[in-house]
């Protein structure tokens, strides 16, 4: 074969060079597209940037031209007030509250000084005090509008000005009418007789609690009769040399008497017998052996619920009140006496009595043993009892095996107090073990006012206590003076605290997990 009859095909067809150089053309004129796209963005994105730099310099110029308030300041002034009052009235001594208090509060804002000026009750307590001014006192009477007002008269001596006693007392007496509560205190010498007298024939027609502690009262004074405080309802008496010689109320519902030296108890008792709305007593003070007190069951208090005997005979106050719907009951142990003394003659007399206090008269810091006559007697007297407290040093009287306690079949609550910082009540611990094996409902157990002594333990107490009463009760602690040390090191398993305390010793592992 002849070179010249070889034919040698082409590479590339002359029909496909138009369109490749097509498709070259069409991808370069997207590029430019696409590049002219991402200039008009990037002009956009630096326009958007610029107009929204401008807006926050805007914000910022009108933040600082008008400042938006403390949350606390856009807080509607009823509120507001309620917290200042909270603030107010936790402040003591109350001559400080309100000179000082209110008006550190009221130089925070003027949000804060309108609240405070503009809410009466922020001004209804006033103290008749050689602090205040005659100008403080007015501004009270005037800004407390009509509503009630708790006067407090305190610190006057012989040595006062009574001059400036006087200019104030003249001031709050013009409203005697809104006078809510009256309090009288801390006055000696003759100013005691001064602060009585100024007010000796007020007529008080809105007083409701009267308050007075170791200022003598002359004679029978009006204003604590019914004729001149026909709304007094609570009436406090401390130290009183003639407490028991005073003409009360008959309208009282809740009386506090407290006494010392010759003062017949007995006297005041067969006082109260026309005070027939008593809710609330307490009898407190010490009575000679030769008080004769009301025969018993003589003095009828049908509306009484509360009862406090902290005499040092405590029984013949007890026989002489008929009290069908007493509930509280609290009681003192006399002097070398068991409550065999003071309960022995009352067989279910007090069958509605559900919270029963026994405290215990000590004799050279140790209380006298009780006897199983003494228990008994007292859980006879008052069956229904569903709240006990009692001194830690009686737990073995009332609960060991065939505890008199149990004669109390609705006991829900044991408070128990003084307990010795060191000790673990066995005695408790064992019957509530037989409780529990009687499938009776748990009790409540309250620990407080401990007694430290002065070697008290640095190991495990409280564990240990914690560990012996937990599953057989439900067990907490009031006041319990605990003092700790903190360090913190790692461990492995995570940080762990160590707690190092007078009386007890704790460990805290926390989990390096832990959210929150």
């Amino acid at each position: 074969m002849s070179v010249s009859s070889l034919v040698v095909p082409s590479l590339t067809r002359s029909s496909d060079i138009p369109t490749a150089m097509n498709e070259h053309a069409t991808a370069r004129a997207e590029l430019v597209r696409l590049q002219d796209r991402e200039r008009d963005l990037l002009e956009e994105l630096r326009s958007v940037r610029t107009a929204a730099r401008v807006q926050r310099d805007k914000i910022d110029v009108l933040f600082k031209q008008q400042r938006l308030p403390a949350p606390i300041t856009r807080l509607p002034l009823t509120i507001l007030s309620d917290i200042i009052h909270c603030v107010v009235f936790d402040t003591h001594p109350e001559s400080d509250a309100h000179r000082y208090t209110k008006r550190q509060l009221a130089s925070v804002s003027r949000h804060w000084r309108a609240a405070i000026l503009s809410f009466p009750n922020l001004w209804t307590t006033i103290t008749i005090d050689p602090s205040w001014s005659v100008y403080l006192v007015t501004a009270h009477v005037a800004r407390s509008g009509e509503c009630p007002l708790d006067i407090i008269i305190s610190n006057w001596s012989s040595y006062s000005n009574l001059s400036l006693f006087n200019n104030l007392l003249g001031v709050v007496v013009t409203c005697g009418y809104r006078w809510r509560s009256l309090v009288i205190r801390q006055i000696s010498g003759n100013s005691a007789m001064q602060v009585v007298k100024s007010i000796w024939e007020m007529s008080f027609p809105s007083l409701e609690c009267i308050q007075i502690f170791g200022v003598q009262i002359p004679d029978n004074p009006p204003f604590l009769m019914s004729r001149y405080t026909p709304t007094l309802k609570h009436l406090t008496l401390w130290d009183q040399d003639k407490i028991d010689q005073l003409q009360i109320a008959s309208n009282l519902e809740t009386g506090h008497f407290h006494w010392s030296g010759s003062v017949s108890g007995s006297r005041l008792l067969s006082t109260l017998l026309s005070c027939q709305q008593l809710r609330i007593l307490v009898l407190s003070g010490s009575g000679g052996s030769s008080d004769q007190w009301p025969a018993p069951q003589s003095i009828h208090l049908p509306a009484l619920v509360s009862l406090t005997l902290d005499l040092a005979d405590p029984q013949p106050a007890l026989a002489a009140v008929v009290v069908p719907n007493l509930n509280h009951l609290r009681c003192s142990r006399p002097f070398y006496r068991g409550w065999v003394h003071v309960f022995g003659g009352f067989f279910d007399a007090f069958t509605n009595v559900r919270h029963l206090c026994l405290t215990d008269a000590k004799l050279g810091g140790v209380s006298s043993e009780l006897t199983g006559a003494d228990v008994r007697a007292a859980c006879m007297a008052c069956p229904g009892v569903r709240h006990i407290e009692l001194q830690a040093d009686n737990i073995p009287g009332f609960f060991h095996r065939n505890a008199p306690a149990d004669h109390w079949p609705h006991l829900e609550r044991l408070t128990l107090e003084g307990l010795t910082v060191g000790t673990i009540p066995h005695d408790l611990i064992q019957w509530l073990d037989e409780r529990k094996s009687r499938e009776q409902p748990l009790l409540r157990v309250t620990l407080s006012e401990f007694c430290i002594p002065d070697n008290a333990p640095d190991g495990p107490w409280l564990s240990t206590l914690y560990k012996s009463l937990h599953g057989r009760c439900l067990f907490e602690l009031q006041d319990f003076p605990l003092k700790i040390t903190l360090g913190v090191h790692t461990l492995s398993q995570g940080d762990v605290l160590d707690s190092r305390g007078s009386y007890d010793s704790i460990r805290i592992v926390i989990n390096e997990d832990f959210e929150g």
